[in-house]
Parts: structure tokens; sequence; C-alpha cells
């Protein structure tokens, strides 16, 4: 039996295929190519073997809303998102052209797709039908998945909103909207607009615990309203994240934000939303600045964030303190009915090159407490991530699957290893994997191709977002070491 890669003596927790035991697996040509005991004493051709005594084996995680271009978040995103164990990632703004530039140089051996932001300066605040119609043609071609309405940070009027999901909906592409528009912000009453773009539709609705912060009422009553939007529009699917501090611009031009997250914040804090009012806050401690070190972005405050900030004449990022650890919990635990099926089926970090990123350690430490079994661990962050973008042959370890393994220590919460594709990506926190592989439509074949990339096709049409959730119900009796 030849095999590229032997993983050994871990014990392998795969709830697809209803495997919970201490195998051995063996990877081929990058796939999973057999299961079984005592593989390395029954071949000597394998190139490499790796021993996962005493740790935990699942599918690859997927961190499925991650932020890792200059529009936001940062090159360095890769490598963040890598040390934790992630092996694939889907960049929800973009612009795809980054990546398809950048993977190469930047991708740490992770898979990566992209939805497309689709922003005023390129199309305008209240761009036609047509116009919608070729910003997503355009995207498709240049490798993007689909659309991202980012209302939040650079909102469109509802039509034009509309029309991005309506025109996604017609291609069978992806789309997500974070919540916001020219009429209301990303709030509560922003996140209520939102479904209303979704009418009669499919769609993606990111984070939504953001829109839970208590801004416009108190924040279990606007956490109640977010639940029943879900329970009466199932065509809606929503992740959440686990992060307080939030990631949005600090560039100001003409003294005032270019983002209207960071204005918003600046109102929700008492700040004037200007120039003035950020560097009043950042000089109070209460908003940090993100700096791009040369491999991560780390949180500088006060004196020093703004020294850092306005040495880049404002050009970075910066975090507030926004959202509230009892809701995302929340969102987390909460199901459609007892012991029944997630209302919130994804998880996310929207991390990347925003410092929040551990999707797996965060999950793991509901696991520690007993609000999640490992099965609904690994549903929340690989199999209905791999389900919701129809990437079949990830989100489990069957005969035949991408060998996209992550391997984690229950007892310390971590990631110690993980392999994209039958390659070590990360072994014990430090990031080995080089290069990336792009996931990409049909329409983008051939942008992939001119740039000479390692891609993969993905049929959105055969996922979950429009074949209906179909997410992983969990069985709680099955039998963890």
């Amino acid at each position: 039996m030849k095999l590229d890669v032997i993983i050994k003596n871990g014990f392998v927790v795969d709830p697809v295929n209803h495997v919970s035991s201490k195998q051995d697996i063996g990877i081929r040509d990058g796939k999973i190519a057999v299961l079984g005991s005592g593989l390395a004493q029954q071949t000597t051709c394998a190139k490499q073997i790796l021993d996962a005594e005493g740790m935990t084996v699942i599918p690859g995680v997927i961190d499925m809303h991650v932020h890792v271009t200059e529009l936001l978040g940062g090159r360095v995103g890769y490598y963040m998102a890598a040390k934790t164990g992630v092996t694939t990632i889907i960049d929800f703004a973009g612009p795809v052209a980054d990546i398809t530039g950048h993977l190469k140089e930047c991708g740490c051996g992770l898979n990566v797709g992209c939805v497309e932001a689709v922003l005023p300066d390129e199309v305008g605040v209240n761009p036609s039908r047509e116009a919608v119609r070729s910003f997503l043609d355009g995207a498709l071609s240049r490798g993007a998945l689909g659309l991202k309405i980012l209302g939040g940070h650079f909102p469109l009027t509802p039509q034009a909103s509309r029309f991005c999901v309506e025109e996604a909906n017609r291609k069978k592409a992806m789309i997500a909207c974070h919540a916001g528009s020219t009429e209301n912000r990303s709030d509560i009453l922003g996140l209520r607009e939102a479904f209303g773009f979704a009418e009669g539709c499919s769609m993606v609705m990111a984070h939504i615990n953001a829109y839970c912060r208590g801004n416009r009422r108190n924040y279990l009553d606007e956490l109640r309203e977010a639940f029943e939007l879900l329970r009466k529009n199932p065509n809606v699917t929503a992740d959440s994240h686990m992060a307080v501090n939030n990631g949005t611009s600090g560039f100001c031009v003409g003294g005032l934000p270019k983002d209207a997250i960071t204005v918003n914040c600046l109102k929700m804090y008492g700040y004037e939303p200007s120039e003035d009012g950020l560097e009043q806050g950042i000089r109070e401690g209460m908003i940090r600045v993100i700096a791009a070190l040369e491999k991560e972005n780390i949180m500088l405050e006060r004196e020093e964030a703004l020294t850092y900030w306005r040495s880049n004449r404002t050009r970075t990022n910066v975090s507030f303190p926004a959202n509230l650890p009892s809701v995302a919990a929340a969102c987390v635990t909460e199901r459609r009915t007892p012991g029944g099926e997630f209302l919130i089926p994804l998880a996310a970090t929207d991390g990347g090159g925003f410092p929040r990123n551990g999707l797996l350690q965060k999950l793991l430490a509901f696991y520690r407490l007993g609000y999640l079994s490992l099965e609904e661990v690994i549903a929340k962050c690989s199999i209905n991530p791999a389900r919701m973008f129809g990437l079949v042959t990830k989100g489990h370890l069957g005969i035949g699957a991408d060998a996209d393994i992550t391997v984690v220590d229950l007892e310390k919460l971590n990631a110690v290893m993980s392999l994209a594709s039958g390659k070590l990506i990360m072994e014990n926190g430090l990031v080995q994997g080089r290069g990336g592989r792009m996931l990409l439509t049909e329409a983008g074949e051939k942008e992939a191709q001119k740039r000479q990339l390692d891609y993969q096709i993905v049929n959105i049409e055969q996922g979950a977002l429009y074949k209906g959730v179909n997410q992983h119900v969990p069985n709680r009796d099955i039998k963890e070491e």
C-alpha cells in the first residue's frame, strides 16, 4: 500500500461517517485513502508519518468568515488563521483580485474562498439591477464565490441591496449580508430591514450577534427579535462569532471616518463621529488600534496606538469593545427546538487579519463546560460550513474526501496540527504551509489558470444555501475519549 502521509495513533471523530475510535489515517494524492489500525506497521512506503498519540483527529476546521485583504484585515490574516488549526477560510469582503494575486505568497497552505463586497466606490450607492448583475459576473470571473452586501461598513440603498440578493440567487451564487443600508444602521433595525432584502430568496446573514448590542432597546429584547426573525425566515442562515472586540477602519478623509461602522461606534460610545473623536477615543483607551507586524497584527492602546495611527495617516484598522459575551454564548447554543438543530448552524471568527481568531478554541470552551458535545463543535466549525458552501469533499474524513484534517488536544483545548490536501500547514503553533488552493466557481477557472493557481471548483447550487439548511443534527450519545 503506497501512501504519502500516515497520521497514526489518533482518536478519530468523524460524525458524518459515524466514526469515533482510535485509528490511523492514510493519505494519498491529497485525499483520504484508508482508515485502519496499525497502518504505519503495514506499509513502509509512506513519505511522512505524523504521530497523534493522545490527540483527537477531526475534519479540517473551516472558518467561513474572515478578512485577509487590504480592504479589511490585511494579508497577515492567512498566517493568523492558519496558526489556530484552520484548514479553510472564506474571506467575507475581498477584493478577490487581492487574494488571487497574493495566494501563492501569503496563503500558508490554506484553502481560500472569497465573497466579493459590492462597494459604493465601484458601483455607486444606488446601482441599477444591470450594474449589480455586471458586477456579479465580473466577481465570479475573477474567482469569487458570490457577493457580500457590506451594508454596515459601506452601505447601499435598500433597493440596490435587494438587487444583490436577487441577482446572486438567479446565478445560484453565494450571497451574504452585513446588515445596514443608507436607511438603517448596522443594528437590530438594520437586521430587520436585511431580512426584507432576502424575502423569497436565500441568503447568509453575517455575525447575527453583532446586531444585538442594546443600541435600540434592551439587548435581550434585540436578541429575542433576532431569534424570532431566524425562526420565521428559514431562507436566511446565520453565522455568529464570539469576540468582544470588533474590527473596522480608522481611515479618515476630510476629518471624517470613511467607514460607517466606525461612525456608529463613535456615536455608541459618546464620541464625536469625526477624526477628532477617533483621536479622543484612542487616547482614552476605549478604542484600540490594530498594528501590522511582519507575521501578525496586534492591538495597541493609548499613546502607542495614537502614534501608530497618526504615523500611518489614519490608514489603519481600529477596534471597539462592541460585542456582548452573553449574546455570543446564546447564539452559539440556541436551537430551533429543545435538543434539535441549531438556530444558528454556522460559527466563525470574523477574524483573519483582525486579531480574534481561534474558532475551534472558542467552541471547545463550550465543550469543556458541557454546553456542546464534541460532535456539535465539529458540526459548527466544519460539517455545516462545508455543506453551506457546497464543499462536498470537506467536513468529513470519508474515503476519497480531501485530506483536510485538524488534530486537537482536548485537555489544552487547542489545535496542535493541521493539514490541507494532505500537506502539513501547522504543527505545535508553527505555520509551515506554503501557497494555497483557491476555491472558486467554474466562471473563475480561467482566471485561476491564467494566474497558475492551484484551485478547486465549487458548485454553490449544490450547497445548503439553495438546497435547504440540511445542517448536521448531532447525536449526543457519541462516545468520546
